[in-house]
């Protein structure tokens, strides 16, 4: 896929069209900031994700392009030391503002309610110290299983750092979990659709396979594999490595849960996140990082 997109001319033929709606628009297309902004967005699926994407871009993108535009001209011999130096700390800001700012822009977060699977949980985090501040339930059923296979259509395509790194449930199918937050200010935060699928158990499970990545440092070594993403020249030649990398952090993942005990919920749980899910089946195979998926 990606051979043929590079060969027929795929990503340049859709700039030019980009720059032709500016024109059309008004705007000028020789602006490299204007025309970016509206190649990503360019790549919108939904109307509503689209409006919020583009107003999110409006107030984001500028600084951000300016500022890779200005070190790309001015960076000389030390181009890709300031370029990595300006990534790294943007990712940083990222990490802290996208969960708390961002992402309640596109789904609606609301705490766990008071009951036996918010006390499983609690009881779990407590056993192994996990220091969790806040359990949120976000609506990822608010987005179709046609949405989450046209996204996964486009990652294949695009193979996108962007969007792999993007986590929403829309383009990140397989992500029914996730935690963030620095320190000892961490958070929780769980799909509806993992829980209106699989019993209290089976949700525990997934929560103990989340702790492995973080009990296993997994959360810091992912950081510095994200700023590999700068180089994307040789991110088609990395990126089977470093799937074989993530996998192995899954397998881990899955063995710390194991040894919690939730070896039988969680294969259960995971078999039925799969089944309910509408996945590209053969598509995504050399693109995944979660091994459990259409193995």
């Amino acid at each position: 896929m990606d051979i043929a997109t590079f060969y027929f001319g795929v990503l340049p033929w859709f700039w030019k069209r980009c720059g032709e709606v500016l024109v059309y628009a008004g705007f000028n297309a020789e602006n490299e900031i204007l025309h970016t902004l509206a190649f990503l967005a360019g790549f919108m699926f939904s109307l509503q994700d689209m409006i919020e994407e583009i107003i999110l871009a409006i107030v984001i993108g500028p600084p951000i392009v300016a500022a890779i535009i200005t070190i790309v001209q001015k960076g000389g011999p030390y181009l890709a030391i300031y370029l990595w130096g300006f990534m790294l700390i943007v990712s940083l800001i990222m990490m802290t503002v996208y969960p708390v700012l961002i992402a309640p822009l596109f789904n609606k977060f609301t705490p766990l309610p008071e009951g036996e699977l918010r006390t499983k949980i609690e009881n779990l985090v407590s056993s192994l110290k996990f220091p969790l501040k806040k359990l949120f339930v976000v609506d990822g059923s608010a987005r179709s299983s046609h949405s989450n296979a046209s996204n996964a259509f486009l990652l294949t395509l695009l193979a996108s750092p962007l969007l792999s790194a993007h986590e929403d449930s829309a383009v990140n199918i397989f992500l029914q979990a996730y935690m963030y937050g620095f320190f000892k200010n961490k958070r929780f935060v769980l799909y509806d659709t993992l829980i209106q699928c699989n019993n209290e158990e089976k949700v525990v499970a997934v929560i103990a396979h989340e702790l492995g990545r973080w009990k296993l440092n997994h959360t810091v070594y992912n950081f510095f594999i994200v700023v590999q993403h700068m180089v994307i020249p040789l991110f088609h030649v990395v990126i089977l490595s470093l799937n074989l990398l993530s996998r192995a952090f899954e397998f881990q993942a899955d063995a710390f849960a194991k040894k919690l005990g939730y070896a039988i919920p969680l294969q259960a749980g995971l078999i039925k996140l799969q089944t309910s899910t509408l996945t590209l089946g053969i598509l995504l195979t050399t693109i995944r990082i979660h091994p459990w998926s259409n193995d």
